[in-house]
C-alpha cells in the first residue's frame, strides 16, 4: 500500500515540477506569476517531503521526514494568501508589516517543531505508524494557515464578486478549490482519513492545477477585462487596455479595423504596438515618433498619426485602482479623418483668405498713395489759388498805396521847400514822415516781391530792435528794449515775426493807447524765447481783436508757439509771446 502513496507522491512531484518550469519559460514576468509560482513549489515540497515519511523505519527517522515534510506546510497558508493579494491587486500586497508577519509567524512555529524534543508543544507525542498526538504550538499554527487561507478565499470573492458580474458561477466554482484542499486537511488532521497517509498536498496540487488553468487559460481573474467587457464591445472606438506590466488585457474589434495588419491579441506586449506604429504611421504627416510613454515614465499628450490614408487621434491614460495606485493604462483610438479631412479644407479657406487679405491690403496702400498724390496735387493747386490771389492783392496794393505813398512823399517834399531856417521843428517832421513813407514803400515792394525774410537774414536781432527803436521815435514816446545776452541765435522766419509783433505793438500803443513808454523784453527759457511787451498807455476792459492782433496770433501759431493779450481796463496793455526755438 505504501508503493502506491510513494507511486501517487511522485506523480503528484513530477506534475508541480512540470509546471514550474512552464511557467518559468513561457509564464509572464508578474507578481502573480510568481506568488503561484510559489505555492506550486511549496507544493512540490510537500509532495517530495511525504516520500520520506512513507520510507521511515523507526520514530527517529519519521521525526526527521515530519520536520522536513512542515517546511512547506507552515508557509502554504501565508502563501496562498499573498497570492489572492496580487491577483486582486490589492493595496495590502506592499504593506511591510503584513509581510514580516506572513514570514516570521510560521518561521516561529517551526522553531518549535524542531526543537520539539525539549518541550514537546509542537507533536506532544509521536508514536511510530501509529499515533501523533499534536501540540498548543501546532494548533496554533493550523489556526494560523487555516485564518490565511479563509481570509484570502473571502477577499478573493468578496472583490471577483463586484467585478464578476455574470461570472458568478465561476468564482464559486474557484472557491470550491480552494475550499476541497481545506476539508480535506480538516479530515486528515481529524483522523477522519483511512490509515496514516496524508492527502492535503495532493488534493491542494490538483486543485492549483485547475485554479492556474482557470486563470490562466479563462482569463477570469484578469480584473481588466472582467471591468471593462460590457463597456469596450460597444465602443466605435478603439480601445486596448494593459496591465501594468504593459500586456494586453483588454481589446475591442474596432482596434484591428482601425489599425489594419496589427491582429492584436489578449496577452501580447505594448511592444507589438510600438512597432506598428513605427512602421505604418505616415512620417510626411507627423514625423514625430510614436510614443506610449517618454524616457520618465510620463505618458504623452493626445496627437494624431496618418496610417493608410486614415487620420487617428491616439490618447493615452492612466488607470488607477480605488487607491488611486497606477494600475495600468488605457489607449484610445479615434478616427478623425473626417474631421481632419474639414480641417484641410478650412485650412485652404484660411489661405484663400489670407492672400485676398493680401491683395486687398495692397490696394489699400496703392489707394492711399493715390490720396497722398491727390493731396498733394490739392495743395499745389490751393498755392497757385493763394499765388494768384496774392498777385492780383499785390497789384491792387502797388497800383492804390505804392501810388499813395509815392504822393505823399512827393508832397512831403514840397512842403518842406515852403519852409523857412525858422521852422526846424516842422521841418525835422516832415523829414520823418518822408523817411517812414519811403520805409514803408520800400516794405511793401519788399513784401511783393516776395523778399520779405531776406533783410533778416543779413543781421542780428540786436541790430533789428535799434532799427525798430530809430526808426518808431517820437517826441512824445519813448520804446526801450531789452535783450538777454544768452539768447540762442534765431532763424529768419522767427527773427521776422518777432519784429513784426513788436513793430505792430508800438503802433496800437501810439495809435489806441496813446503811451508814453513801450517796454520790450526778449529772454532765453529752456528751449524757447519769451517775448514780454508792455506799455502804459490807455487800457482796455474788452479786448477786440483787429488784422493787428489776429496778425500776431497767425504768425505764432505759424511757428507752433503761443500767444497772450492782456489789459486791467484802466492803464496799459501787454503781449506775451512764447516761440519755440529748433
Amino acid at each position: 500500500m505504501y508503493q502506491f502513496g510513494i507511486f501517487i507522491q511522485v506523480v503528484c512531484a513530477i506534475l508541480a515540477t512540470s509546471i514550474l518550469v512552464y511557467l518559468f519559460i513561457s509564464g509572464r514576468r508578474t507578481k502573480t506569476t510568481y506568488s503561484y509560482m510559489a505555492c506550486i513549489g511549496l507544493l512540490l515540497l510537500w509532495n517530495l517531503f511525504e516520500i520520506p515519511i512513507e520510507l521511515s523505519r523507526n520514530a527517529s527517522q519519521e521525526m526527521i521526514a515530519l520536520k522536513l515534510k512542515f517546511i512547506p506546510v507552515v508557509y502554504i497558508g501565508a502563501c496562498w494568501f499573498y497570492f489572492c493579494l496580487n491577483i486582486t491587486h490589492s493595496k495590502l500586497v506592499d504593506n511591510k508589516a503584513l509581510k514580516i508577519f506572513m514570514i516570521f509567524f510560521p518561521a516561529i512555529c517551526y522553531s518549535f517543531l524542531l526543537t520539539n524534543e525539549w518541550h514537546g508543544l509542537f507533536f506532544s507525542e509521536v508514536v511510530f505508524k501509529t499515533k501523533i498526538k499534536k501540540g498548543l504550538v501546532f494548533w496554533i499554527h493550523t489556526a494560523e494557515s487555516y485564518f490565511f487561507i479563509f481570509s484570502g478565499a473571502v477577499y478573493l470573492f468578496v472583490h471577483m464578486r463586484k467585478k464578476a458580474g455574470k461570472s458568478l458561477k465561476y468564482v464559486v466554482l474557484l472557491l470550491m478549490a480552494v475550499m476541497i484542499p481545506l476539508a480535506a486537511n480538516i479530515f486528515t488532521i481529524m483522523e477522519m482519513v483511512p490509515g496514516s497517509t496524508d492527502i492535503t498536498s495532493q488534493v491542494f496540487l490538483l486543485s492549483f492545477i485547475l485554479f492556474g488553468i482557470a486563470v490562466y487559460q479563462k482569463k477570469f481573474l484578469n480584473l481588466y477585462p472582467v471591468a471593462a467587457r460590457h463597456f469596450i464591445e460597444t465602443m466605435t472606438d478603439g480601445i486596448i487596455i494593459l496591465d501594468r506590466e504593459n500586456f494586453v488585457v483588454g481589446i475591442n474589434d474596432a482596434v484591428n479595423n482601425l489599425l489594419p495588419g496589427l491582429d492584436l491579441k489578449i496577452y501580447e506586449t505594448e511592444q507589438k504596438i510600438i512597432d506598428y506604429l513605427g512602421e505604418n504611421c505616415d512620417k510626411g504627416f507627423n514625423n514625430e515618433p510614436v510614443l506610449l510613454k517618454d524616457e520618465s515614465g510620463f505618458l504623452p499628450e493626445k496627437r494624431k498619426i496618418k496610417i493608410q490614408e486614415k487620420v487617428i487621434s491616439i490618447e493615452v491614460k492612466t488607470l488607477a485602482d480605488k487607491y488611486r495606485n497606477p494600475s495600468g493604462k488605457i489607449i484610445i483610438l479615434e478616427d478623425f479623418t473626417e474631421e481632419q479631412q474639414l480641417l484641410d479644407e478650412i485650412k485652404k479657406k484660411n489661405l484663400l483668405l489670407t492672400k485676398a487679405n493680401k491683395r486687398l491690403t495692397k490696394s489699400n496702400y496703392m489707394l492711399m498713395d493715390a490720396n497722398k498724390r491727390l493731396e498733394k496735387m490739392s495743395n499745389t493747386i490751393e498755392e497757385l489759388a493763394i499765388m494768384k490771389e496774392r498777385n492780383r492783392v499785390g497789384r491792387e496794393v502797388h497800383d492804390t498805396v505804392g501810388h499813395m505813398l509815392t504822393l505823399l512823399i512827393a508832397l512831403a517834399e514840397n512842403a518842406k521847400l515852403g519852409l523857412t531856417d525858422e521852422q526846424t521843428n516842422i521841418k525835422e517832421a516832415l523829414d520823418k514822415s518822408i523817411e517812414l513813407s519811403r520805409q514803408a514803400l520800400n516794405d511793401i515792394r519788399n513784401c511783393l516781391n516776395d523778399i520779405c525774410k531776406e533783410p533778416f537774414e543779413k543781421v542780428s536781432l540786436v541790430d533789428l530792435m535799434n532799427h525798430l527803436m530809430k526808426t518808431n521815435y517820437t517826441p512824445g514816446t519813448r520804446v526801450e528794449v531789452s535783450i538777454s545776452e544768452n539768447l540762442k541765435e534765431l532763424c529768419a522766419e522767427r527773427m521776422m515775426a518777432i519784429y513784426r509783433i513788436c513793430q505792430e505793438s508800438i503802433t496800437n500803443a501810439i495809435r489806441h493807447g496813446n503811451a508814453k513808454t513801450v517796454n520790450i523784453i526778449i529772454k532765453n527759457q529752456m528751449n524757447t524765447v519769451r517775448l514780454y511787451i508792455f506799455d502804459d498807455g490807455i487800457g482796455c476792459s474788452n479786448i477786440v481783436k483787429g488784422y493787428g492782433l489776429t496778425g500776431m496770433e497767425e504768425r505764432v501759431a505759424k511757428l507752433c508757439g503761443k500767444i497772450s493779450f492782456g489789459s486791467d481796463g484802466e492803464k496799459g496793455f501787454n503781449i506775451i509771446a512764447e516761440l519755440p526755438v529748433c
